[in-house]
């Protein structure tokens, strides 16, 4: 015989059991959200250009400079986005580490002291080698780009491997505070060699402007 279900066992029930109910829900979602992340579409590498920045900055606005730049100038590109890295001393450099080794990003913006510490490392493009003419250029304005050559520890050869920030005026609207102590930087076997270097050519040329009246007093705001 069937013992009756009451309200009084539903609740006794209820009381030394809810915990099995609470574990079975959060198993649910837990391998619902791996199932959703390891069959969601992911562009492939020749598909995407991203940008790591170290620091804080305006996000949303940068995101949205690199989807105008996306149309305008590498339309079969996917994704072109950036992911920022807050700048904190105890899992700041990690993350930062864990993104280099994973090549998560193609090009690097890093404050000083991480662009030395791995541009010493050799993980960077050598830019006078790859991007001849974007260096000339940036020489013929005057610009100088002598904080940016470094030596590879390994190989004793030195190269530029990276773009100072500091006179690329365009570039304050989307870093804070500015971008002055800030280098640009290719990282080295992405896997998409020729869009990243177009955008990073395009990038650099146009930080080189006066940012847009309405981007600069959203910057100052």
């Amino acid at each position: 015989m069937k013992t009756p279900v009451t309200h009084e066992r539903l609740q006794n029930h209820l009381t030394y059991s809810w915990w099995k109910y609470v574990l079975m829900m959060v198993l649910v979602i837990f391998f619902w959200s791996i199932l959703f992340t390891t069959t969601r579409y992911r562009p492939p590498e020749e598909k995407k250009v991203i940008v790591g920045v170290y620091g804080a900055g305006n996000q949303t606005a940068l995101d949205a400079y690199m989807e105008d730049a996306r149309q305008l100038l590498l339309p079969d590109m996917e994704e072109m986005n950036t992911q920022f890295i807050m700048s904190d001393e105890t899992y700041g450099s990690a993350v930062l580490m864990t993104r280099m080794t994973a090549r998560e990003c193609d090009i690097y913006l890093l404050p000083k002291d991480l662009f030395q510490t791995y541009a010493q490392q050799g993980v960077f493009v050598a830019l006078e080698e790859t991007m001849p003419e974007l260096v000339s250029e940036l020489e013929s304005r005057g610009i100088s780009l002598s904080r940016g050559w470094r030596t590879d520890s390994d190989t004793g050869e030195k190269h530029l491997f990276g773009i100072p920030c500091a006179d690329l005026p365009y570039l304050d609207t989307f870093l804070y505070p500015t971008a002055d102590s800030y280098y640009a930087c290719i990282f080295r076997a992405n896997g998409n060699e020729e869009n990243v270097q177009a955008f990073f050519d395009y990038f650099i040329r146009d930080m080189l402007n006066e940012p847009p009246a309405e981007a600069a007093e959203e910057a100052a705001s």
